[in-house]
């Protein structure tokens, strides 16, 4: 009788070593995870968009709906460097802020405030020189240590209103 409340007791230690040891693993891969979005976030920050060779998977899809028609959608490496040489061109010096950072499983999200000035043209939109500040919400999913898939959403009216863009000149104030 008592070898059998020994082996139940060696059972449960065991279960519970073996779930801690899993735990352990998830979190560990989690702050991979998050420490690879901290990394891609910053060197964007400094305009190095060769980092995205390096840390975007080679079918890497970005999600935006705020974006104008055929941007919505990024597909690879090189479309995502053209966005964002673009962006760098309409804002040169800008400020990106992280909020706070959550990662579960391969899913890693942020928040981040952006201030800069639009002092080149975005799109088919001029120059404005004016200042603006932007909430951005990102999710990217982790797929083999690189980045796979991209969610991004912001306030397209705050910042287009913010530009002097919106409403467009002539239109009547909402």
């Amino acid at each position: 009788m008592r070898w059998g409340i020994n082996l139940l007791v060696l059972l449960i230690i065991t279960f519970l070593f073996i779930g801690c040891s899993q735990e352990a693993q998830i979190r560990k891969k989690e702050a991979e995870n998050k420490a690879l979005v901290r990394y891609v976030h910053e060197e964007c920050s400094k305009g190095n968009v060769a980092v995205f060779d390096e840390v975007l998977s080679p079918d890497y899809v970005r999600h935006c709906q705020a974006m104008p028609p055929g941007l919505q959608e990024l597909h690879g490496t090189e479309q995502f460097k053209a966005f964002i040489k673009d962006f760098l061109i309409a804002v040169p010096v800008y400020n990106d802020k992280v909020e706070f950072v959550i990662a579960e499983g391969d899913m890693v999200a942020y928040v981040t405030t952006m201030t800069g000035t639009q002092t080149g043209p975005m799109g088919d939109l001029p120059p404005s020189g004016k200042d603006f500040t932007l909430t951005n919400i990102v999710i990217h999913r982790i797929e083999n240590g690189k980045v796979a898939e991209t969610w991004v959403s912001w306030d397209n009216v705050a910042m287009l209103t913010q530009l002097g863009f919106f409403p467009l000149p002539g239109e009547d104030k909402l």
